[in-house]
């Protein structure tokens, strides 16, 4: 349940952030001098504490569940636990801030308050990857997909799944949207395949990191082009979100899958014999 909410759970955390952040970067900026200085500085800090509670209160929820849902990757990840590390210091500065001292040490909270934010934000974003990608957009806007559109067999019979609402099938499209728009990020000159610290999970078959690497680098424009037959494979399945075709959309979802494959087959898994002759017997393989 909360893997197919994974995009709604990311755009409401970040969002959060924002607000959160933007609070206290008026907060900082007035502490420093340079800005918003028609208000006293207990008035801006008073009339910004509820943005700042409620920002802080939806973007640890949401956080919490979004490392629940990849709580496999977050613990090995250095960038992770750098970013909470400094969001520790940002809350530790701004209770001091609370505590009275804001006349003799303005200034310093507040830049030390802003340097703590780039920190973060840099943290959190840090070089965006290939394998990236994949886990935050293709893999969760992929899964909801497929189970959109789908024959359920089981003690209570055999069911068709299918969107039926105009809510629904907004939703369909918003998860066709961000398929449309990931060929554009992994077609950037320089993405990289993971981060170094990543290793296959089943090297006897998958290409590790620095294979994939090795395959990006030595062609780029023919990972560019097979990144672009998933936007066009996903630009059908949005035809049929439009037209709301069910049948259209679930030939789409099998356009849209062999899409991913043919890529699979060349970048991840290209040692898996039996995955080489399915396609091959499929006629997915070029």
């Amino acid at each position: 349940m909360l893997l197919t909410l994974y995009p709604v759970l990311l755009w409401l955390h970040i969002v959060a952030l924002i607000v959160w952040g933007g609070a206290m970067l008026v907060t900082d900026l007035r502490l420093l001098g340079v800005g918003f200085t028609d208000d006293s500085v207990v008035d801006l800090v008073g009339g910004l504490r509820w943005p700042k509670r409620i920002g802080f209160i939806v973007a640890a929820v949401c956080g919490a569940l979004l490392f629940w849902v990849k709580r496999g990757e977050y613990p090995y990840n250095p960038s992770f636990w750098i970013k909470m590390a400094l969001l520790a210091l940002l809350a530790a500065n701004y209770l001091i801030l609370r505590r009275g001292e804001i006349k003799g040490r303005a200034k310093l909270a507040g830049g030390l308050s802003l340097l703590l934010w780039m920190g973060a934000i840099a943290a959190a974003r840090g070089p965006t990857t290939v394998k990236d990608i994949m886990h935050s957009m293709v893999d969760p806007s992929g899964d909801y997909l497929f189970k959109s559109v789908q024959m359920i067999s089981d003690d209570r019979g055999v069911r068709e799944v299918a969107p039926q609402t105009d809510a629904q099938w907004q939703d369909v499209g918003l998860r066709v949207k961000v398929l449309m728009n990931v060929p554009d990020l992994l077609s950037a000159p320089t993405i990289r395949a993971a981060r170094p610290r990543d290793r296959s999970k089943n090297p006897e078959v998958e290409d590790e990191p620095a294979e994939v690497e090795q395959l990006l680098d030595a062609n780029r424009a023919d990972f560019a082009r097979r990144a672009r037959r998933l936007r066009d494979a996903a630009s059908v399945a949005m035809r049929a979100v439009d037209a709301k075709d069910k049948d259209a959309l679930e030939r789409a979802l099998d356009g849209i899958d062999k899409a991913c494959e043919v890529c699979h087959l060349r970048y991840w898994y290209p040692k898996d014999k039996r995955a080489q002759e399915a396609a091959r017997a499929s006629g997915i393989l070029e």
